[in-house]
């Protein structure tokens, strides 16, 4: 009596089957020349990028290197009385860095998967690792390589004294806590609501997490000066924390991992087109605002005029937006911070510092100017000129960068940077700040429609870069008067008379320069 043998069939992979028939997908529709074209191109922008790089370096050591020297003459603030430690300044920096780093791995998940992975996959009762744990150690290894080049030109600036050796073991090891602040937020996100609901009312988790990023920002400094104890250690904390999160990652909530797929491509599709507005509108949260019965009766009032209508609707839109001021004003504490640590710095360096503050705190103002920018066809059907509609938008940024810039005067004031008069000057400068926000706001679209240019970063669309710099070119122009008047320490009455002047053409080329 003979018996059949049943075999079971093989297990399904859909996960394996769905890389097996992608790959294949694509290797059936890719030729040689293709693939030998784009790997020449990436390893030249490579080359490009790190010749620059190596440039910018040499080039910057040695300026600053004969500006560095405290007994050569004034400076804007001079270092506080009391003594702070050694690398204050860089300790700030490295935070600052750290956490801007986890903020945006928490938007774009870190854990993700693709829309067909998410809506074919997730329903079924598969286990989530293998699905989202390739992708989750393909973006650590990008975090670990971009941060630490990106950390090079700045730790030789930041700390001169330092030995190459020191540089490169410390930007690996701000590397590894960029890693960190990644998995941090990985690990905000495999935590299950209910408990995430409940250390969110105990206020427990942003502390630990400010914690463990001041942590990681002066085990980097104390790495430069060459700890070697330390830098093991950071790799060990980087080691147990991904061991954590990886063994949490079948607890993400699938709607979770869509929504991070979902925003990394988004982001991912705005940076190949170089679409700064686009990048913006893919790393905000989503638009919602803050419920409020009075302005809900003061916005149903209406106006006398259009544009009086208009710019209540705007008002009331720019009150109601949550998270403008959050930039901002971590920029101005940063700042100060940083220039309160440093000791006494060149003037050039603090002018240079309050310039790039500046330049990081200007687009924030100009998230509701962006929304409105989507369709720019709505705002033809208003009963009013387009230059109009541009002076309403940029009534309240203008109003909010002028306070703003003022605040920021009067902080520097009172550090012992000048007059009291320079806090007006900052006021007109931040109406020009204004006008430039909501000029980014409305940078036209990139046009990939023409043949594009080439270029050692690879293609690029025709008349991108001067798309690229509308509202940086204005806001450099309100900056110079407010910069001169700083290193002045006084305002003479042609600089306040310029820096009307700047500001105005600023609003008026906002208002009259139409895109091409």
């Amino acid at each position: 009596m003979t018996t059949d043998t049943v075999q079971a069939p093989p297990p399904f992979d859909p996960i394996r089957y769905t890389r097996q028939a992608s790959r294949a997908f694509s290797r059936g529709r890719t030729r040689f020349r293709d693939a030998f074209v784009d790997v020449y191109t990436a390893v030249l922008a490579l080359g490009t990028i790190a010749a620059l790089a190596v440039g910018l370096v040499l080039a910057l050591r040695e300026q600053v290197a004969q500006a560095w020297n405290v007994g050569s003459g004034r400076t804007l603030v001079a270092p506080p009385s009391f003594s702070l430690p050694d690398g204050a300044a860089a300790a700030v920096l490295v935070f600052a860095a750290l956490a801007a780093v986890m903020v945006i791995a928490r938007k774009l998940g870190p854990a993700a998967v693709s829309g067909p992975e998410g809506y074919w996959w997730l329903g079924l009762p598969l286990e989530r690792r293998p699905m989202v744990a390739g992708r989750l150690v393909r973006r650590l290894l990008q975090v670990w390589a971009g941060t630490s080049l990106l950390y090079l030109p700045f730790g030789f600036v930041m700390d001169l004294e330092t030995s190459v050796r020191g540089q490169v073991l410390a930007a690996a090891t701000f590397g590894a806590g960029a890693v960190c602040a990644v998995l941090l937020a990985g690990l905000q996100q495999a935590r299950p609501a209910l408990q995430a609901a409940a250390e969110r009312r105990r206020g427990m988790l942003p502390g630990l997490l400010v914690l463990v990023l001041v942590l990681l920002s002066l085990v980097t400094v104390r790495v430069a000066a060459g700890s070697w104890a330390l830098a093991v250690g950071g790799l060990g904390v980087t080691v147990a924390l991904g061991l954590l999160v990886f063994s949490r990652l079948d607890r993400i909530p699938g709607r979770e991992l869509i929504r991070g797929g979902a925003v990394s491509g988004h982001t991912g599709a705005a940076v190949y087109l170089m679409d700064l507005n686009e990048i913006g509108r893919a790393l905000s949260a989503e638009p919602d605002g803050v419920a409020s019965p009075r302005a809900a009766r003061w916005y149903a009032r209406g106006g006398r005029t259009p544009f009086g209508a208009l710019l209540r609707a705007d008002t009331a839109a720019f009150l109601r937006t949550r998270g403008l001021w959050v930039r901002p004003v971590l920029v101005l504490a940063v700042l100060v911070v940083v220039l309160l640590a440093g000791g006494a710095q060149p003037p050039l360096v603090q002018l240079g510092m309050i310039a790039v503050a500046v330049f990081a705190a200007v687009p924030a103002l100009g998230a509701v100017a962006r929304r409105t920018a989507i369709m720019p066809g709505l705002d033809m059907l208003l009963p009013l000129s387009v230059s109009v509609v541009k002076l309403s938008r940029m009534a309240l940024p203008a109003a909010a960068l002028a306070l703003w810039t003022a605040v920021l005067c009067a902080v520097l004031v009172l550090l012992g940077a000048g007059e009291p008069s320079l806090i007006a000057l900052g006021a007109l400068a931040g109406v020009g700040f204004g006008a430039s926000a909501v000029r980014g706001a409305y940078r036209p679209q990139p046009d990939w429609s023409l043949p594009p240019k080439d270029t050692p970063f690879g293609p690029m669309p025709s008349a991108q870069a001067g798309s690229m710099v509308r509202g940086f070119d204005t806001t450099l122009l309100a900056l110079v008067p407010l910069l001169l008047g700083l290193f002045l320490g006084y305002v003479p009455g042609v600089l306040l008379l310029a820096q009307a002047g700047f500001s105005a053409v600023c609003v008026l080329v906002l208002m009259y320069s139409q895109p091409k």
